[in-house]
């Protein structure tokens, strides 16, 4: 009996062997995976990387795309310029959160440092946003990267993506790939020589951008229901760490103009609105602060979705008041620890 693991282990020797010497022949055959170029200008997007948990992330790096110069740290984040100041905030959301093509000194997260400096606090504000992303890859990040960062407030401006009419859900893709079979593929994945069987490496990356018309018909990339689920999941994960929360309710231009109708995201709106007010936190709406400044859309927005440095300073000013006069650092708005949020939510437009 004692011989028959010897024997298997000598039976597998020469598979192991065969497979090292092919291993090594199809890395001298073929060249490795191109990275895509650090310069893309005039492409529509910031470039991503495949990723095996949150589907895309950023890829390290400098890159210039957009008229625009964008820092990506080793940790998949936009950089930010580091402080040793006693605050520290996160963003999340998407490429409107981001700072879709605009430079550090107009994001969101460098305008609202800015306004919390006239308002006498010193911060660090990061940016966990990621073009593209819905609150499913928000959760995942925060789960991976953002809650090491130990932030004393999230600035949570995720909805678009959610919103969004596409052809896939994401967490359909998520939970596909968590399988194990997608696991072993991306093992796999890093070997030369599998690449070969499969046919060569993947192209690099396209750019991200706002995937698809809202118009278009597909599915809900989050339905309402599970939207408000992972929003109040967030402020609940917050509210066990002790860390503060606001919410940004996001603007664009056609919301702003009040142009079409707007039943399609209004749900998603009001599921907001009825998650903050769950979890006891503040909610400050983008578009009431366009209109009060009565900043219309061609200096609100570069395109019908996304900011401009001054649209992005108004949102921080209002952000900065908002915070102070609810009594914050020293009221932490932390969100209240209560049962889940449980109202039943009906997606009128999508019946």
């Amino acid at each position: 009996m004692r011989e028959r693991p010897r024997r298997a282990l000598f039976a597998l020797l020469p598979l192991v062997a065969l497979l090292g010497v092919s291993e090594g022949l199809a890395r001298l055959l073929t060249s490795a995976p191109q990275e895509a170029p650090a310069d893309f200008e005039g492409r529509p997007g910031i470039l991503m990387r495949d990723h095996p948990t949150r589907m895309w992330a950023l890829r390290p790096g400098v890159s210039t795309g957009l008229g625009v110069t964008t820092r990506v740290g080793e940790d998949g984040l936009r950089s930010v310029t580091g402080s040793s100041a006693p605050l520290r905030l996160l963003t999340t959301g998407d490429s409107s959160v981001f700072g879709h093509a605009l430079e550090h000194e107009d994001t969101l997260h460098e305008r609202l440092r800015l306004a919390l400096v006239a308002q006498g606090l010193e911060a660090e504000v990061r940016c966990g946003a990621v073009p593209g992303y819905s609150t499913e890859q928000t959760l995942q990040l925060m789960a991976e990267v953002g809650w090491d960062l130990e932030p004393d407030l999230l600035v949570v401006g995720n909805l678009w993506s959610d919103n969004n009419v596409d052809g896939f859900v994401d967490r359909e893709w998520m939970e596909q790939l968590a399988s194990p079979a997608q696991r072993a593929e991306g093992v796999l994945s890093r070997s030369r020589l599998w690449q070969l069987l499969r046919g060569g490496p993947r192209a690099h990356p396209l750019p991200v951008t706002w995937i698809r018309s809202p118009d278009l018909r597909g599915r809900r990339r989050v339905p309402l229901d599970e939207y408000a689920a992972n929003l109040d999941a967030l402020l609940a994960e917050a509210a066990r760490r002790e860390i503060g929360a606001v919410l940004l309710a996001p603007c664009n231009a056609i919301r702003l103009a009040r142009s079409r109708s707007e039943a399609d995201w209004d749900v998603y709106f009001e599921a907001m609105a009825r998650v903050a007010a769950h979890r006891g936190v503040p909610l400050v709406d983008a578009r009431a602060v366009l209109d009060a400044v009565a900043m219309r859309p061609p200096e609100a927005f570069l395109d019908d979705m996304h900011p401009t440095g001054l649209a992005n300073g108004a949102y921080a000013q209002a952000l900065a008041r908002s915070l102070v006069e609810a009594g914050w650092p020293q009221h932490r708005l932390v969100p209240r620890e209560v049962p889940p949020f449980a109202e039943v939510l009906d997606d009128t437009w999508w019946e």
